[in-house]
């Protein structure tokens, strides 16, 4: 189902391609619903090795991929379905994405039995919530990629109105993981947070994130230079979910997570 999904996903690109070079409406829905098909077939895979595997799909780092990909598709045809020539960014970050998920080794794509530890109800929640986030800054890291195209810098465009919005969302978002990470840690370990390496770069990423919020009332931080500090935070995020563990890996850190 992920291959076939990935494949309607390169349709819908080029589609969303060719209505942003002739403006044709037609083009606009027909990479949505083919986007909408693509999502369909990722949820069915999910939920296919939710219940192969006995347990919440998002114990390793490649299921949480999967989780992030569906997250990020779903929210960016909820935000930008009525937006013309928007569908761009999201799609090639998605499609990104899904390609580097795709082509992982199989070792990594097996699902792994479920450790005691994530045995928690807070598991569930604190995953979930981690994905939207993602999910949500994804959407805005694409509506930027796309705004950088428009002409008017610093103008309050329908995008970068929708783009700010999913930004201020995947904040909140971010900060309830964090705060039912801590409080899974606590019942877990025994504390609430523990300076591990991928809890201090979600700190680092919480606070990246915290720049365009303070600086979003300035005349002088909108347009392009509100896109770059977005741009920004998505590249700390996507290192939070590739970077950290790598770095975990060679320089033989301790960590408590899989992801």
């Amino acid at each position: 189902m992920l291959t076939i999904g990935y494949g309607f996903l390169w349709s819908a690109l080029i589609l969303s391609g060719l209505e942003r070079r002739t403006g044709r409406r037609w083009l606009r829905w027909a990479a949505f619903a083919l986007s909408a098909v693509a999502w369909g077939l990722w949820t069915a895979a999910l939920a296919g090795r939710w219940q192969a595997s006995g347990h919440w799909p998002m114990s390793t780092r490649y299921e949480f991929g999967l989780a992030f990909v569906w997250a990020l598709l779903g929210l960016h045809l909820l935000t930008t379905a009525d937006i013309p020539r928007a569908g761009g960014g999201g799609l090639l970050l998605t499609l990104a994405l899904a390609t580097y998920l795709l082509t992982r080794p199989a070792g990594e794509q097996t699902a792994a039995p479920l450790l005691p530890v994530l045995r928690s109800v807070w598991f569930p929640l604190h995953t979930l919530s981690a994905a939207l986030a993602y999910g949500l800054f994804g959407v805005a890291a694409g509506l930027g990629l796309t705004g950088l195209a428009e002409r008017d810098d610093g103008a309050r465009t329908p995008l970068l109105e929708r783009m700010e919005r999913a930004t201020h969302w995947g904040f909140l978002w971010l900060t309830l993981s964090m705060l039912l990470g801590g409080i899974w840690a606590r019942y877990a370990w025994g504390r609430y947070w523990g300076w591990d390496p991928k809890e201090t770069w979600t700190l680092v990423v919480w606070l990246l994130y915290l720049l365009p919020s303070h600086l979003h009332p300035l005349p002088a931080w909108r347009g392009r230079r509100q896109i770059a500090l977005v741009l920004l935070g998505f590249t700390g995020v996507l290192f939070l979910w590739l970077g950290v563990p790598w770095i975990v890996r060679v320089g033989r850190l301790e960590s408590l997570h899989g992801f």
